[in-house]
């Protein structure tokens, strides 16, 4: 009988279809499980916009945005395992989440008092914007959860995650620098890059969301895993082809095209399902790599 394996290091559960898989390979999911990598994406391409844009995002806006991320991510996954029952076949997240839940309970309630208390420190405007998106982020886990039927018949569930991601990414900064045109476009081709992760997650995950009676993109059929194909390399063809008009994006450009590109060639790696959902996040930290060349630079 195959049941997911749990990992003495640090609570690792391996894909519930691969016991015995490589130890070496698990490290790829770590962070995943502990609900890190999105946290580290946000803030990530915060600091790649700010660059690009040539103004600041800032410490305390950069804290506020790596808590509250983790505060999203972290509710979604114990609501979302609160609901399975104990039998029911899991992905590692969820299997891990499962087994520690009165842990992330309690680290949960410690991520939301340290993001009070960071967020009370923003500047208006930006605590403004913020309450905004995090209402529209409380109405969409309120549907999801509750409701989530709704999107066989609407498939735009990850369409909405990318878009509410990248606004928050990019909602520190100020309105009339985000509505210049080539700026407009960048954030839409990250939002582009954000919602072909969730898609090809959704394409990943299709059968065990089916067996949880749940609804993605990656549960109406094989157009999709195209769509997970195609979507990333338009997005780099955009992203380059922005770059020829706006030289100032040329990093900007680098890192999505390298990201969206990398989480094709994941479709074709031979990893477990789980192995590819968290890479999946992690080729989206791209701009790390110019961070860490540029100070050692």
């Amino acid at each position: 009988m195959i049941t997911p394996d749990t990992v003495a290091v640090v609570g690792l559960v391996n894909d519930s279809r691969s016991n015995g898989g490589a130890s070496g390979r698990r490290c790829l999911i770590w962070l995943n499980l502990l609900g890190l990598d999105a946290s580290l994406v946000a803030v990530a391409w915060q600091w790649l916009f700010a660059r690009t844009l040539h103004t600041g995002a800032g410490g305390t806006n950069a804290a506020a945005l790596f808590l509250t991320t983790w505060l999203i991510y972290l509710a979604d996954r114990l609501a979302d395992s609160a609901a399975l029952k104990s039998n029911s076949q899991k992905s590692a997240r969820q299997a891990f989440c499962s087994q520690h839940r009165s842990t992330l309970r309690l680290l949960l309630i410690v991520i939301a008092a340290l993001d009070f208390a960071i967020c009370s420190q923003l500047e208006y405007a930006t605590l403004l914007h913020g309450i905004f998106l995090g209402t529209l982020v409380a109405g969409y886990l309120v549907i999801n959860h509750a409701r989530s039927e709704i999107w066989e018949t609407i498939p735009g569930k990850e369409i909405i995650i990318g878009i509410l991601f990248a606004a928050g990414t990019v909602c520190v900064f100020p309105s009339h620098v985000l509505a210049e045109p080539t700026t407009a476009l960048a954030i839409l081709l990250f939002a582009g890059l954000c919602s072909a992760n969730c898609t090809s997650i959704a394409v990943w995950e299709a059968e065990l969301d089916r067996s949880q009676n749940k609804h993605s993109i990656g549960t109406r059929g094989r157009g999709a895993a195209s769509w997970a194909h195609l979507l990333p390399i338009l997005l780099a063809l955009g992203a380059i082809a922005l770059s020829l008009f706006e030289q100032s994006l040329l990093f900007f450009a680098v890192c999505l095209a390298g990201s969206a590109l990398s989480l094709t060639a994941i479709h074709f790696a031979l990893l477990t399902r789980d192995e590819r959902c968290a890479l999946a996040d992690l080729v989206l930290l791209a701009p790390l790599a110019f961070f860490f060349a540029e100070k050692i630079l």
